[in-house]
């Protein structure tokens, strides 16, 4: 009996590229966790390439807008980007076409909004610094970016 066939993977791929995007590292990963070879993979993935259904810097792209939309900074986006692993080339492609620091601020003040109710609850105006510090720092904000963020917010001046 002979293994997995190239045309077998390449319907696979069609069946994990329909649920959504993915980058080709990811769909490299996920059809050899099925079983199927290298030749068979390598082939399944070029495929897709041809007929447009596997993008890595369309994929980047969506991946990068998505999270900004959910308030994460440009040093998180960075890092989910690598860990998909796109090329570090593209990534910073995707990055460079990205946000400006003032619409980084903006977003900022946007995720700080949803922390507003956690922020008014402390009577101790350096601890709900502190709090909003940690919190867009997690979200991958710069340090720059996140005191001017602080620095304009109202609840965080009181």
């Amino acid at each position: 009996m002979t293994g997995p066939t190239q045309s077998e993977a390449l319907q696979s791929a069609f069946r994990i590229l329909a649920r959504r995007d993915h980058t080709t590292n990811e769909l490299a990963q996920k059809l050899r966790r099925k079983g199927y070879g290298r030749k068979a993979v390598d082939g399944a993935l070029e495929r897709c390439r041809e007929l447009g259904y596997l993008d890595d810097a369309r994929t980047a792209r969506m991946m990068a807008g998505h999270l900004v939309a959910r308030g994460y900074g440009p040093l998180r986006i960075r890092q989910v980007l690598g860990q998909k692993g796109l090329e570090e080339t593209l990534v910073e492609r995707v990055m460079a076409a990205g946000e400006s620091e003032d619409n980084q601020v903006r977003a900022a003040k946007k995720a700080l909004e949803k922390k507003a109710s956690r922020l008014g609850r402390e009577s101790d105006p350096w601890k709900r610094r502190q709090i909003a510090y940690r919190f867009l720092t997690g979200r991958g904000f710069s340090s720059a970016v996140v005191n001017r963020a602080i620095d304009d917010i109202s609840l965080l001046r009181k």
